[in-house]
């Protein structure tokens, strides 16, 4: 199984990665000798996320040094650190209730060819794998380019995104986790949510890894 994911990589991520796997490797934030993915201190300083929204849960806040491990797993295509942010996702959410279906954002195509691999679908396998639950990795496409997010203030995000998603999956009747690896502005999440809503989803929630701390 892992040597087979390894061809969903770039080929320098994937030599990454099976270095790692055969080799070990030292905490990656901040290279003490450690038997996970990162030592003590270094898991203990992760920034959590408190609970603001029953429909929005995140086990971490999106600033240091979290956000150098979601862009180490993003950019780098780690797998290793995906399915530990996965996991730790999948342990913040155990106790909700189960949602019928797992969905993930979906990146438009040039991006997903440069990229190599769509991070928040893995994420949202990581999480099915834990918690049973099932994944439809396309049941959204996305129906055209739009600019990048970054740097677009909350309305012209909203603007941006309007009627750049379409359902493809039969969701009539049921509960859905939206799966991402970054919970900014929210745009993105209402824009999907509204269109799973007019495919006939009784509910939308959000499940991301960490969401970008704002006013309380």
């Amino acid at each position: 199984m892992f040597f087979a994911s390894l061809s969903r990589f770039p080929a320098a991520a994937s030599l990454q990665l099976l270095t790692d796997w055969a080799t070990g490797r030292d905490c990656y934030l901040c290279a003490a000798p450690a038997r996970a993915l990162l030592c003590g201190p270094c898991e203990a300083s992760l920034p959590s996320a408190a609970a603001l929204d029953r429909c929005l849960r995140a086990p971490f806040e999106y600033r240091f040094p979290l956000d150098r491990l979601v862009q180490r797993f993003k950019f780098a295509g780690d797998l290793a650190l995906g399915r530990y942010l996965g996991e730790r996702l999948a342990a913040c959410v155990a106790d909700e209730a189960p949602p019928d279906l797992l969905v993930a954002p979906p990146l438009a195509t040039p991006r997903l060819r440069t990229r190599g691999f769509n991070q928040s679908v893995e994420l949202a396998r990581y999480v099915g794998r834990r918690l049973h639950l099932r994944v439809a990795a396309d049941a959204l496409e996305k129906t055209r380019e739009t600019l990048p997010q970054q740097g677009l203030g909350r309305r012209a995000r909203r603007r941006n995104l309007r009627g750049a998603f379409r359902c493809r999956a039969n969701v009539r009747g049921l509960r859905i986790a939206l799966v991402d690896d970054v919970y900014t502005t929210g745009a993105t999440a209402r824009e999907i949510g509204d269109t799973l809503r007019r495919a006939g989803a009784r509910e939308v929630v959000v499940w991301a890894v960490a969401r970008a701390p704002g006013p309380r």
